[in-house]
């Protein structure tokens, strides 16, 4: 990410300030959203220009809502009224997701909300309206790359902030624990796309956006019927700096790196993706998590599982060939150090074979169509 000057810049005089900017407020505040931006003293060059408090739910209010965007030429003036709340389809540490109709377009979108907190003193709200912001600014960012979940438009509605997304039809996790529950085991080749396409939606993210996504899991990777495979919610992504994440409290402790759980304190790069690749891709394969009764565990013996013990092995005895079990081997390596990078991934036999496959989409859509059919008019469905 371009870094930001050093140097504050004398505001311009009324005549000419400019509009605002997202990189005013995108973290060089650690209280935003608490006191008025340009009170005096504090030498903020994102004052109103009418001296307006510029909160994060402000300026969300202000500048960045308005405005749905499906393609280009697709655009739509919308508030929230203009959204038909359809369903709940999912629920997280930083929001709740709704199934919604934009009933100018009749178009069905995934829209995640997220509540604003109600006590404008408190410094916590500053913290969420800081990672409000920033998530939302990493969603445009990613949105380019075409294995990552489109990004529409956000609006607020009383106390929610609104993040309209492309709606997918079904979650890794939804689908393999629906193979679970008829005893079966996920299609290989199923698997090798999801695996293959995650990974270049990693090194996307990396090389052409500098994000980390730093919380890849089963629940965080979307599919849909017609065969796309997506990698979706990016509350925790960060900008790289010369590849190394600095932040380390953020992600889900059954996925992180050993590196991650054993010394915090340091810093880590995107090889941490890759263990939580190889966990992910390791548990849809066993079609259950790989380290038995871990969530019976407390915090202490989590961390000391992934830390020092291994886990559940996948052999060619399991039903999948030895390119695959490989390369969940390599991703699972405990030691950074000698775990491959992205690229070093892309070498691999398993990587070769499934990028080459002619059509990888209708290998997931025939698939999933199956699985559609016979879920399909159940009252608990795994689909959306």
């Amino acid at each position: 990410m371009r870094r930001r000057e050093q140097h504050r810049r004398p505001y311009p005089s009324p005549s000419n300030r400019p509009a605002l900017d997202l990189s005013a407020i995108d973290g060089r505040y650690p209280s935003v959203g608490i006191k008025e931006l340009n009170s005096p003293g504090n030498g903020s060059d994102c004052a109103s220009p009418d001296g307006v408090r510029i909160t994060h739910r402000n300026y969300i209010k202000i500048k960045m809502s308005g405005k749905l965007v499906f393609e280009e030429g697709d655009e739509h003036p919308f508030t929230a009224d203009d959204l038909e709340d359809l369903k709940e389809i999912g629920r997280g540490q930083f929001g709740v997701v709704h199934k919604m109709r934009h009933t100018a377009s009749n178009r069905i979108i995934a829209v995640k909300k997220v509540r604003f907190q109600n006590r404008p003193d408190d410094p916590e709200e500053g913290y969420r309206m800081k990672e409000l912001t920033a998530e939302i600014k990493t969603i445009q960012d990613a949105a380019s790359c075409k294995d990552i979940v489109a990004y529409y438009g956000v609006t607020t509605k009383e106390g929610d902030c609104l993040i309209c997304m492309e709606l997918m039809d079904i979650s890794l996790e939804r689908m393999y624990k629906l193979v679970a529950d008829k005893q079966e085991k996920v299609n290989e080749d199923v698997l090798g796309v999801v695996g293959m396409t995650i990974l270049n939606a990693l090194n996307s993210l990396k090389s052409c956006k500098g994000i980390m996504h730093r919380d890849v899991k089963p629940s965080n990777i979307l599919l849909s019927l017609e065969g796309d495979v997506k990698l979706c919610d990016f509350g925790i992504s960060r900008y790289l700096e010369n590849s190394i994440a600095k932040t380390v409290e953020k992600g889900c402790r059954p996925y992180m790196a050993p590196e991650r759980l054993q010394h915090p304190q340091d810093a880590y790069d995107i090889r941490a993706d890759v263990w939580s690749l190889g966990m992910t891709m390791l548990e849809v394969a066993l079609t259950k998590y790989p380290y038995n009764d871990f969530d019976k565990k407390t915090v202490f013996m989590q961390t000391a599982t992934i830390v020092e013990d291994d886990p559940t092995v996948l052999t060619p005895q399991d039903g999948f060939s030895h390119r695959t079990t490989n390369f969940i081997g390599q991703c699972l390596t405990k030691e950074k150090e000698q775990r491959p990078t992205f690229e070093g991934l892309m070498r691999t036999d398993f990587y070769k074979y499934y990028s080459r496959l002619p059509d990888t989409k209708s290998i997931v859509k025939n698939y999933l169509t199956k699985l559609h059919e016979e879920d399909k008019g159940k009252p608990d469905s795994f689909f959306s």
